[in-house]
């Protein structure tokens, strides 16, 4: 909902809820109700699977040509949100190997993920970089959260 998203999955009156939650939230509350909403992992992979990476996750808006939206330095790195019952089978289709460097794919793991095949919305990122333990990143995800929450509370008083 805060990156101007339909959330189809939520009834009117879990919409009607969360709104008002909206209202009274800043930043590192909301950071704080969706701590450990996705687990992160990293992995090495081959340059040659990359491209097959990247099919099989949608790929995150802090990275690649989006990641100037949070200020953030474009990397090599693949990042993106996979579903928990699809991870094996990618780390199986693209030999992804865990604990070894240099570190070439991120992926937020979630129990489920919201419908779409495009990049994940700028909310869940903004949200995820929030509990980065890396400053920056930290930093940007908290900015860019409270500037969607904030944009939210407009919208909301103009209506």
């Amino acid at each position: 909902m805060l990156s101007g998203l339909d959330a189809p999955w939520l009834g009117r009156q879990q919409r009607y809820r969360l709104k008002g939650y909206l209202r009274q939230m800043d930043a590192e509350n909301l950071t704080r109700l969706t701590r450990r909403r996705a687990m992160m992992v990293e992995y090495w992979c081959r340059d040659s699977n990359l491209a097959k990476v990247k099919a099989l996750i949608r790929p995150s808006a802090a990275t690649g040509i989006l990641a100037g939206m949070f200020q953030l330095t474009v990397t090599d790195v693949v990042e993106g949100y996979i579903a928990a019952d699809a991870l094996d089978d990618a780390v199986r289709q693209c030999r992804l190997k865990q604990g070894t460097t240099p570190v070439r794919v991120r992926l937020h793991v979630a129990d489920s993920l919201p419908a779409g095949e495009r990049t994940m919305s700028l909310g869940v990122c903004a949200a995820d970089l929030a509990e980065s333990n890396d400053p920056r990143e930290r930093r940007a995800g908290l900015e860019t959260l409270q500037q969607l929450i904030d944009d939210h509370h407009r919208k909301e008083h103009q209506e």
